[in-house]
């Protein structure tokens, strides 16, 4: 008897039926008995995008892209093995999560820490040029000027990035500081030094956002009243440490871990100001970007009474939020303004003697005068 034998292209058509037949059922099973809806991501996890006019192109975006699995398969990595499958987003240890560069991928936090995307000898002196500019502008309106950068979280906490990182290069931010240290330029405050020496106080920043957090602000706010003190020969009441209570409470992963979608995976460790502290102020007006704070009560302690009057500019509310307790309960009068914007009626109404603009160390390009507002 004959061995009948299947011929080999009938064979391999049989396969791909049955390939296709499995590919279609898989597919209905993600969608239809687990389900998955048809919302889709822009990208794959590996940060790719999959071209139209292939045969199984919408088949490969809707399991692929597809938002709720790339999510389950996200939370799965990271819960079993503590990787991260996103293309702008590392994690580090202790919980803590950094981003490669920012939204509007105008800055590259991860270049800058290997000192990839140094300024240079031009955009240095630029920078110089335009701070200089400021000093005198104040100076001729009666009042001092102070930059000081608030340090990304990386370089505050570089223990936490990956090993494989090394120990990083010359950031921005140190070029910088040594830039204008030899240009003799004083108005100038770098926190990284001073964070990093309060590090043993407990949590500065949260470990899923590059943000500093209450009990952060509160040892910027105590470097600035330093500075002031010291290097700007202005009048400082500060509130002490242990005047203050602090508690720490874990919350939803914030903008690193929200951007990895791992929000409800990564937990940030939020350290927020008391309740129960006096709030000695009051808030004389409040409109726009703009809000200005008194001191109450005829018995002030002789430190307050002879304080400076402040107008300081933040980047973000919220930072003016959490630096607000502080420094209005220890200036006499405190002007808070959200903007870098030189803005002639909010300075009328702060008349301050002092004007302190925050900025964060990956906003730094915004100094260079095409990009920043002089």
């Amino acid at each position: 008897m004959t061995e009948k034998r299947i011929p080999l292209l009938q064979l391999l058509t049989v396969t791909l039926f049955i390939g296709l037949l499995l590919s279609f059922a898989l597919f209905y099973l993600i969608h239809t008995a687990l389900g998955y809806d048809n919302d889709q991501t822009p990208y794959c996890m590996d940060g790719t995008v999959i071209p139209d006019g292939e045969l199984f192109s919408e088949l490969d975006r809707a399991v692929y892209q597809n938002t709720d699995l790339q999510s389950s398969i996200r939370n799965k990595q990271f819960l079993l093995f503590g990787a991260i499958a996103h293309q702008s987003v590392i994690g580090g240890d202790n919980n803590f999560l950094f981003e490669i560069e920012t939204e509007d991928g105008r800055y590259n936090y991860l270049e800058d820490y290997l000192g990839l995307c140094s300024f240079t000898d031009a955009e240095y002196a630029a920078i110089a040029a335009l701070l200089q500019r400021r000093v005198d502008y104040y100076a001729e309106n009666g009042a001092k000027y102070l930059l000081v950068v608030l340090p990304n979280s990386q370089t505050v906490y570089g223990e936490n990035l990956p090993s494989y990182l090394g120990t990083g290069g010359t950031t921005r931010l140190e070029g910088l500081t040594l830039y204008l240290q030899q240009n003799g330029f004083v108005n100038y405050l770098d926190l990284s030094e001073a964070l990093t020496s309060y590090k043993s106080q407990g949590p500065l920043y949260n470990n899923t956002e590059n943000s500093l957090n209450s009990l952060g602000i509160y040892y910027a706010y105590l470097s600035v009243c330093n500075y002031l003190r010291s290097d700007l020969s202005q009048s400082t009441y500060v509130l002490p440490r242990a005047s203050l209570s602090f508690y720490q409470h874990m919350t939803t992963g914030k903008a690193a871990a929200r951007r990895a979608g791992l929000s409800d995976v990564v937990d940030n460790l939020t350290v927020s100001l008391s309740n129960n502290m006096l709030r000695n102020y009051d808030t004389v007006f409040s409109q726009g970007n703009a809000a200005q704070t008194c001191l109450t009560g005829e018995d002030l302690p002789l430190g307050i009474s002879l304080t400076p009057s402040l107008l300081l500019q933040f980047s973000d509310t919220w930072e003016r939020l959490q630096a607000e307790p502080f420094f209005s309960n220890s200036f006499q009068k405190v002007t808070y303004q959200t903007n870098w914007v030189s803005d002639a009626s909010v300075f009328e109404q702060a008349q301050p003697d002092v004007v302190v603009q925050f900025l964060y160390e990956y906003q730094l390009s915004w100094l260079l005068p095409l990009t920043f507002p002089s």
